[in-house]
């Protein structure tokens, strides 16, 4: 099915006016149900997650093109010029999801068997990729749905825990603070040990291959002439390809909880997602830089980001050929200017339908 640039640019200016942060997508993924079926989709449904599902075209060879669809919360007025659309998920990551979501109607007819996910809670706990997951479908290439431009690949994202961590003292009056401990100040005595900890995992001139650690979340005190006997925090752990989680929790949890009078310290962690790098030479990556070269005319340039996505959690555990991929400039995502240009919009759809067309032509994995 042929979709025109007005289409496209429509598409995607009723999906920004949509408002779907992470849990409060079910509306969005009504709108992209109607949309899939009017563009020759098959087998459209909303699983269990609330994922959005479609299959088109036939053939050996089976790619999965996945965007999701929550945005971080905070609404953003929605706006289109000449130049560009912006709005809350302009960027991260509506415009490569609706990019995905026509390239895969256009490339029905081209020998490939794609199935198109919209899922959801990927700026959450990740729910949507888990069912799609569990469903049990599998599929020889896999491109996620996230902003870096059109004429960029992305093959690496850091890995990703977080981590909760527990200050208690005895607290007491704030009329005499050196007769009391406080739970805040000794959370920052732990924060000067885990920094010296995170400069020791830095590789200079390289964030993708450094560990980092940010406290996103600080509480404490009780009441403003007491002295905090308890500090409560979460930090954001970011790991390199080359560090397991387990190691750097491990680690990370024998500093903060080392013995210390007056002081309880207790760390806890959540579900950890391993970093991921995909293969620069894999099969999946050149059909990409070669459809970026006949269709932009532009040089592909491969990118590691240090944040973590889908991907990630997709890649190690389904064994498929994976990269991220999509239009719109990651430095305005989770911003309030978030945007997208519609000619890197409108050139993402046609490299995604380049790129489908390599894919036919090679086979599916392990048969080229």
């Amino acid at each position: 099915m042929t979709t025109t640039a007005n289409d496209s640019v429509r598409l995607l200016v009723e999906s920004l006016a949509i408002y779907s942060p992470t849990t409060k997508e079910t509306e969005f993924a009504s709108f992209l149900a109607d949309k899939l079926k009017s563009l020759g989709y098959s087998k459209v449904h909303l699983d269990r997650a609330g994922n959005v599902i479609g299959d088109v075209g036939k053939g050996r060879t089976r790619l999965l093109l996945c965007g999701h669809m929550d945005t971080v919360p905070g609404r953003l007025p929605v706006r289109k010029t000449k130049e560009a659309v912006y709005g809350r998920g302009a960027a991260d990551a509506k415009s490569p999801l609706c990019a995905l979501l026509v390239a895969g109607a256009e490339a029905a007819d081209s020998g490939v068997r794609i199935t198109f996910a919209g899922v959801t809670e990927e700026e959450g706990d990740g729910a949507g990729i888990e069912q799609l997951i569990k469903s049990g479908q599998k599929f020889d290439y896999a491109v996620f749905g996230e902003p870096s431009g059109a004429d960029r690949l992305t093959i690496g994202y850091r890995g990703r825990v977080s981590l909760h961590l527990t200050v208690r003292t005895q607290g007491g009056h704030a009329g005499s603070p050196w007769a009391h401990r406080s739970a805040f100040d000794e959370f920052t005595s732990v924060m000067a040990k885990l920094r010296a900890y995170e400069r020791s995992k830095a590789v200079e001139g390289d964030y993708f291959r450094s560990l980092s650690l940010s406290p996103t979340l600080v509480r404490a005190g009780s009441y403003q002439n007491v002295v905090p006997g308890l500090c409560e925090a979460t930090l954001d752990l970011r790991l390199p390809p080359s560090i397991k989680s387990s190691a750097a929790v491990r680690q990370i949890r024998a500093i903060a909880e080392a013995p210390g009078d007056g002081v309880e310290v207790r760390l806890t962690a959540g579900a950890p997602t391993e970093a991921y790098e995909a293969d620069p030479g894999s099969t999946l990556v050149r059909a990409f830089q070669r459809a970026i070269i006949l269709s932009l005319k532009a040089r592909p340039r491969l990118v590691r980001k240090t944040g973590t996505g889908d991907m990630n959690t997709f890649a190690r555990r389904e064994g498929a050929d994976c990269l991220t991929y999509g239009p719109a400039p990651s430095a305005s995502s989770h911003t309030d200017g978030e945007m997208v240009e519609i000619r890197d919009y409108l050139g993402s759809i046609e490299v995604v339908k380049e790129a489908v067309s390599q894919l036919a032509a090679i086979g599916p994995r392990g048969t080229g």
